[in-house]
């Protein structure tokens, strides 16, 4: 029995708990046999950002990809569950294996943004593993962490084994191998410590420089597809697939961690990003793929990319989308093919609006440029547009910072009449950036600032919508992300007075946190309010980016007088220290053979499938048990959508702006209760060959776990069917175990003559219920006040069947004699 199974009664009292049972979809099998090394992936965040993060899918992929290695995935818990499991005295476990995290040999955590610390807590505590490194034993697993914002390793430095600095495609692979290789020699903890010393890319408190370990292979020719791959079970942050088009960026923006983080850029051919496309939407079933890149806008064939693609996936119901553009590399070409796509809003990250804080900044926004793509994107039909803005930055004055970003956007809207959402956070001066020796505005500063620009806004363009990023936050996040060692003492204090969640407004104690920070044994203000001088010791300066002082400290003296850096190329005198004979610059201009040819027009694109006019009905019978009950109709919905596009059944599609695969199903179940003869009618495409066998043999592939196929009958009749139209009611069994007051309940139903239902007492506690048409059975039985998940918690309820036109007539039986009936008549 499963960790799961034993809290299978009381998940159903939990919000969403989907996130903790595991069952997705996997792309890829393992051969449990042959694994030596058990590890586990943590995203420190609920499952439904965890699963929308990139770095999680590319490090699960990396790491299973290794024969005798396992990977897992764990993420952090909401309050509910955290309760759950302490009050149940079980640990915090991995989804896939249900494995405690102290039983593993490795838990590695991907931390993307600074709010995460008290997560990291979190998850170490809930599984077993001692919070601080020095008290670990043999018995627990070796714990690193990585990802942008542990670049400043400092603050976490007591709760980490190491901290990994770079990109992981090669080096954690090599770590793993190490780590194997020790367990299978019965090496002790200390030993494996020491071996990983020696990797240069490891921090550890006391190392002398740990440098940053580059990707060399991101961009090379060959296979970049995954093997293995999860799909969650409900709609997550960002439920969409996701290619990397490029990684890096080109341009040399001082506030960026990220574009130091990634250098040297890389883009990939068409070749490459064509093929993990198609497995994003053939074998994942996404319909939404986001060309992903820190500036996509700057990937030479970013045009002919999206015309490309647009057409190849015209009939298939694919669209792309991407992120926020940089606005000088933006042309009113990439908006005739964007205008293709589903118009969700145009995004702007402008961050200053004056041309020459601009300079200071190294990115260039020119507000003519702004109102004319502005003004084309309105023809085309868009009907929003976000803005971004930061106060704070250095070099910027204060004393007409606002004023300046209120001319800026009303110049934009007396010229295009968009509607507008602007966006304005306070500048959080990052490690290993030309502006990591700046100050940050105090939570007070940037209070009085952005409220009087909210209401500066709010009055010269009535309707906008103003927000800012909670300045509390901000101060929390420059705190972490500059802090030294001391620090760790404030994240353990926060987290022990209750902090988690904090990057989640509703979740954020912004009280608890200043209490940590007022008992500390120092005042951690200093490392964010006063500036460093430019020959100071850093607290960072254990890590390199591979990126050298020298050039950061000319990058800042450029800021200072608001001179631009030209942006990289393959041959650029920049010397920022990055690229050699290794890691360089991977640059496709003239370079890519198939997207060439589309600019040149020598090349003509062909859609990859075309419009099949002729489709078939079939009548689905399916299982609902197991993991499927914590999920809701909605993501059930999705579930089977997305196995459809898997299993490579083609579906017919609805017509409209947003077309939608043709399924219906009939009185869906809710959370919690099982269902032994579910149906669903799904339009098919009737491709020559197509059989029934091979529909069902091909979904049950597809499919997430809780779901059995039992049936698959084409309905060949000579008009539509729908399921709805002749439903006559559903059959239940309810179990009432040890609830006496349901048993009760139902009882006094057992002796009444009612029309819509029938209750009858089959055994001592087991009850059979039949009920009319789509009657509500929780409402009509229970009452409309019974709270629906708290019952399906103390009950066993199961719909054993559905009755299409009279009663003890199953869907399949009544649909086979309609086309009996009318195959005699012809």
């Amino acid at each position: 029995m499963q960790i799961v199974d034993t809290i299978a009664d009381d998940l159903l009292m939990i919000q969403n708990p989907a996130r903790y049972t595991g069952g997705e979809f996997h792309y890829g099998e393992k051969d449990l046999s042959k694994v030596n090394l058990y590890t586990a992936i943590c995203f420190p965040d609920l499952y439904e950002i965890g699963m929308s993060n990139n770095a999680v899918r590319i490090l699960y992929d990396l790491l299973n990809n290794m024969e005798e290695v396992y990977c897992d995935r764990v993420f952090s818990v909401a309050h509910d569950f955290e309760q759950l499991l302490r009050q149940k005295q079980i640990p915090l476990y991995t989804l896939d294996l249900q494995k405690p995290l102290s039983e593993l040999d490795m838990l590695g955590i991907s931390i993307g943004y600074e709010l995460c610390a008290t997560n990291i807590l979190q998850v170490l505590e809930l599984g077993l593993i001692p919070l601080h490194a020095v008290d670990r034993t043999d018995e627990h697993p070796i714990v690193i962490c990585g990802g942008p914002a542990a670049t400043n390793p400092l603050p976490f430095a007591p709760f980490m084994d190491f901290v990994y600095i770079g990109e992981a495609e090669g080096g954690l692979e090599e770590v793993a191998g190490l780590l194997l290789e020790a367990k299978k020699q019965h090496k002790s903890r200390s030993e494996k410590i020491a071996l990983l010393k020696e990797l240069p890319y490891l921090w550890y408190k006391g190392k002398k420089l740990a440098s940053r370990f580059i990707d060399t292979t991101f961009a090379t020719p060959g296979k970049h597809t995954y093997r293995h791959y999860v799909v969650p079970n409900f709609k997550v942050a960002q439920d969409n697939g996701v290619v990397e088009i490029m990684r890096g960026c080109p341009n040399s923006c001082r506030f960026c961690h990220a574009g130091q983080y990634y250098k040297p850029y890389r883009q990939k051919l068409y070749s490459t990003m064509a093929e993990q496309i198609e497995q994003h939407v053939s074998d994942f079933g996404y319909r939404e793929v986001t060309l992903s890149s820190l500036s996509s806008g700057d990937h030479p064939y970013i045009k002919e990319l999206i015309e490309t693609l647009n057409t190849e996936y015209s009939q298939r119901h694919v669209s792309f989308s991407l992120p926020s553009l940089k606005v000088n590399s933006f042309s009113l070409g990439i908006l005739e093919q964007l205008s293709e796509v589903r118009k969700s809003g145009l995004t702007f990250a402008i961050e200053t609006p004056k041309e020459a804080w601009q300079r200071a900044m190294n990115k260039e926004v020119p507000l003519e440029q702004v109102i004319e793509i502005a003004r084309e994107a309105k023809s085309r039909g868009w009907k929003l547009a976000k803005f971004y803005f930061m106060i704070g930055l250095p070099f910027v004055d204060r004393e007409v910072e606002n004023q300046a970003i209120v001319d800026y956007v009303g110049a934009i809207f007396d010229a295009t009449r968009l509607s507008m959402n602007i966006n304005i956070g306070t500048f959080i001066p990052k490690p290993h950036t030309p502006f990591q020796w700046c100050s940050q505005l105090t939570p007070k500063q940037s209070y009085e600032q952005l409220s009087s620009l909210k209401k500066a806004i709010n009055e010269r363009i009535r309707g906008c919508k103003v927000s800012y990023h909670e300045p509390n936050i901000s101060y929390l996040e420059g705190l972490i992300s500059r802090g030294d060692e001391r620090y760790a003492e404030v994240i353990e204090s926060a987290y022990r007075k209750g902090c988690r969640l904090d990057a989640w407004d509703e979740h954020l104690k912004a009280e608890l946190w200043m209490e940590a920070i007022k008992e500390a044994s120092y005042n951690p203000d200093t490392c964010i309010f006063d500036p460093y001088g430019l020959d100071e010791d850093l607290p960072w300066d254990s890590v390199s980016m591979r990126v050298s002082k020298k050039f950061l400290k000319d990058e800042y003296e450029m800021a200072k007088s608001l001179l631009l850096t030209e942006r990289c190329f393959e041959s650029c005198n920049h010397l920022c220290g990055v690229c050699s004979k290794v890691t360089e610059v991977m640059d496709t201009t003239h370079k890519d053979p198939i997207l060439e040819q589309v600019r040149n027009k020598t090349l003509a694109v062909e859609p990859k499938v075309e419009t099949v006019e002729k489709t078939v009905q079939a009548l689905i019978t399916y299982r609902r048990f197991g993991r499927s009950l914590y999920i809701s109709h909605i993501h059930a919905m999705r579930n089977f959508e997305m196995a459809f596009q898997r299993s490579k059944v083609g579906v017919q599609f609805t017509q409209g702006f947003n077309p939608k695969p043709k399924l219906e199903f009939v009185n869906p179940l809710s959370v919690g209760i099982a269902g032994d003869e579910e149906v669903m009618l799904a339009e098919l495409i009737d491709f020559e060959g197509l059989t029934e066998s091979e529909v069902k043999k091909k979904l049950s592939l597809a499919l997430n776990a809780g779901y059995e196929i039992k049936e698959v009958i084409f309905l060949r009749l000579d008009k539509k069917q729908t399921l709805a139209k002749y439903l006559k009611g559903s059959l239940y069994t309810i179990e009432t175990r040890a609830d006496e007051e349901s048993r009760l309940i139902l009882e006094s139903f057992c002796n009444q003559e009612l029309k819509d239902v029938v209750v009858r007492k089959e055994a001592e506690g087991l009850f059979s219920v039949r009920l009319e048409g789509e009657k509500n059975l929780v409402k009509l039985l229970f009452g409309s006040e019974t709270d629906k998940f708290a019952l399906a918690s103390r009950l066993r309820i199961t719909r054993r069947a559905l009755f299409a036109g009279s009663w003890e007539v199953s869907y399949p039986a009544f649909f086979t004699s309609l086309m009996k009936e009318q195959h005699s008549i012809q």
